[in-house]
């Protein structure tokens, strides 16, 4: 077999004809994702009876499409499975062939009846070129107007191209009453003679029909989703996932995930690397989430989908050097700097993220999500939810905490702040509620602190550095720490308790941070408490 037959389905020994169903055309066929007709589990009959299963398959697709463009008042569009003249005639072929057997094996009068030469003249008139294309409408018509329902073609009456359809029809016609005559002699072996037929490639297809990266991280997202319980994937985690599987997709100049070679991605990440805009870790992270996508597809379909194994899996990643922590996180110096700039900011949120990340350590998309209603009160005392309530994402489990307000917080007035927003985000952008705010506070804080000056500081994740050194400085219990950052060590303890009994002593933990000295608008250093 030169390829994998087109719309051919195989699982657990049994096989089937399945073609999917335009989304579009879904409603006028019960909402199914795909049509398919089982063909049994003896392999050479599946394979004898696929073209005509698919053909009736297409055809209920083609009604469905009929429907569509009635109701929408669309001109039909090109073919939806085209074909050419030469293989339609085939298809065509083979199914009167097939339609002969049948009758011979339910009904011993049909072997009796000889053809009618006077109807395989006509055919062989059809292809001659000597018939009207009335005539010919007469003789083929309806099969002509099946294989436009099927979307195999969209020839019209009066063109060259439906004549010659037309013609390649007859020819299938008349080679099939061929064998007719000959089976009815007892000869089975007979092949077509006319070249059309004789030279005729098998429809097939060198590919599967294709699985695109969007089509897997699509199912995972569905399932990940599915029960009660369920632990969808986080929204942005889905876009990077796209993002970086559409960039390989760009790279390769296909979609299709069930063509991925070793050498595709091999090359994908060595023109990333020579492109010199990333580094090496970006680059890493990109191969591993288009893998990860590709085990996938194999979790999905491991008996269909590289069952040999994930072609990605034995590609090395680059490797990265790693600046040390310290170079990463903010100096006193700079924090000092930063918060002095915020304290002068309009806007909430140059006004409020540096600081709320300066004294918890939160990432600034957590930050950044931040609502009214995660901020309450505990025996006087404010805290906030750093949560996944309202749709909102989070790294991982142990990122979902309760932080106490540090007195620095309250006394540069945040509760106040809180108390006197609108229910709902905190940080808004101009134009909508919803926002990405990472990009922001990084080009905010490289307009205070420029690149050129500080090359390794991270803009946004330096917070997290600093305020584990403030910990530690000032001896925050290390159990303390990682929960009010939502790091993890993986201990069972994790799984325990962590109700309100705690909050007091969490309070009492963040009051041994000192504050970090700012300098008032007037120009004097606010002291440490």
């Amino acid at each position: 077999m030169a390829g994998k037959l087109r719309h051919w389905k195989e699982r657990n020994g049994r096989f089937s004809a399945r073609v999917v169903i335009p989304p579009y055309l879904r409603p006028y066929l019960d909402d199914k994702a795909e049509l398919e007709i089982q063909l049994g589990g003896d392999r050479r009959a599946a394979i004898r009876n696929h073209a005509a299963a698919v053909a009736s398959i297409q055809r209920q697709i083609g009604i469905a499409r009929q429907k569509h463009d009635a109701a929408t008042g669309q001109r039909p569009k090109t073919p939806a499975y085209p074909l050419t003249a030469q293989q339609i005639a085939l298809r065509d072929y083979h199914s009167q062939i097939d339609f002969d057997a049948e009758l011979r094996a339910n009904d011993s009068r049909y072997a009796q009846f000889g053809v009618d030469p006077d109807e395989a003249q006509r055919f062989r008139d059809g292809f001659a070129g000597k018939l009207s294309d009335d005539e010919l409408e007469e003789l083929v018509g309806a099969r002509l107007a099946r294989a436009r329902l099927a979307g195999n073609t969209d020839a019209v009456k009066g063109t060259d191209k439906w004549r010659a359809l037309a013609q390649a029809l007859c020819v299938a016609s008349y080679e099939a009453m061929a064998r007719e005559d000959e089976r009815n002699e007892g000869d089975f072996a007979g092949k077509p003679t006319h070249p059309l037929l004789a030279e005729a490639p098998p429809i097939y297809n060198d590919e599967p029909d294709p699985i695109t990266f969007d089509n897997i991280i699509d199912d995972e997202v569905k399932r990940r989703a599915r029960g009660k319980n369920a632990k969808p994937l986080p929204a942005l985690t889905v876009k990077k996932y796209r993002d970086h599987c559409a960039a390989f997709g760009k790279w390769r100049k296909s979609k299709n995930a069930l063509t991925v070679t070793a050498a595709e991605g091999k090359g994908w990440i060595e023109s990333l690397q020579d492109a010199g805009e990333l580094g090496n870790r970006t680059v890493k992270a990109m191969l591993q989430n288009v893998r990860t996508v590709m085990n996938w597809g194999r979790q999905n379909d491991p008996a269909n989908f590289f069952p040999s194994g994930n072609p990605l899996n034995g590609i090395k990643a680059p490797d990265y050097t790693t600046l040390p922590s310290y170079l990463r996180a903010f100096t006193m110096d700079e924090a000092k700097l930063v918060l002095t700039t915020a304290r002068r900011e309009e806007k909430p949120m140059f006004r409020w993220i540096p600081w709320l990340c300066a004294y918890s350590g939160m990432r600034v998309s957590e930050a950044g999500s931040l609502r009214k209603e995660d901020f309450f009160e505990v025996n006087g005392r404010w805290f906030w939810k750093v949560t996944t309530v309202g749709n909102r994402s989070l790294k991982t489990a142990s990122s979902e905490r309760r932080i106490p307000v540090h007195k620095a917080l309250a006394d540069e007035g945040l509760v106040d702040f809180v108390k006197a927003a609108k229910p709902g985000r905190l940080f808004r952008g101009d134009t909508k509620d919803s926002v990405l705010v990472q990009p922001r506070i990084s080009t905010w804080v490289r307009g205070i602190i420029p690149f050129e000056e500080r090359p390794e500081l991270s803009p946004n994740h330096g917070w997290r550095h600093l305020f584990e050194d403030l910990c530690r400085r000032d001896h925050v219990p290390e159990d303390a720490r990682n929960y009010i950052t939502g790091r993890t060590d993986g201990g069972s303890q994790e799984q325990y308790g962590r109700s309100e009994v705690m909050l007091p002593g969490l309070a009492a933990a963040m009051d041994q941070i000192h504050a970090i000295p700012t300098v008032h608008n007037y120009g004097h250093t606010r002291p440490t408490s």
